[in-house]
């Protein structure tokens, strides 16, 4: 074999382990007690918005920075810090995943946020 062969073979090797290494850590959905086991590892938490907490965001102080608290699919309730600005209608939301490290002993650290809201699909009836 030529050495350019072999060196093309190394090349297509590494690729492929690389591939198969991220793959692992492809976005797969944890609870909050499964992103404290590693904290210092990003992960996505699907939560549902809770309601009867208060979101704080203030945009004159911080328009980078809201706050707010999530109920994850175990039941887990935690104080999300977002660092992006508040989407529209947040706190019409339905559900929400967060991208983010947990922080401390009760706090996620959310460096992105998707909002879900399927009210939002629904026809609404005007009353005239």
């Amino acid at each position: 074999m030529k050495p350019s062969h072999i060196a093309i073979l190394v090349v297509i090797a590494v690729a492929i382990a690389i591939v198969v290494g991220t793959y692992g850590d492809a976005s797969t959905f944890k609870s909050f007690s499964e992103a404290a086991k590693d904290p210092n590892k990003e992960c996505y938490v699907k939560a549902e918005l809770v309601k009867e907490k208060e979101v704080v965001y203030d945009a004159m102080v911080d328009p980078e920075k809201f706050t707010f608290y999530a109920v994850d699919s175990q039941g887990e309730e935690r104080k999300v810090t977002c660092l992006q600005q508040k989407p529209f209608d947040f706190e019409r939301s339905e559900e929400v995943v967060v991208v983010g490290k947990v922080q401390g002993d009760n706090e996620f650290l959310a460096s992105s946020i998707q909002v879900k809201c399927p009210s939002k699909y629904e026809n609404e009836v005007e009353d005239i």
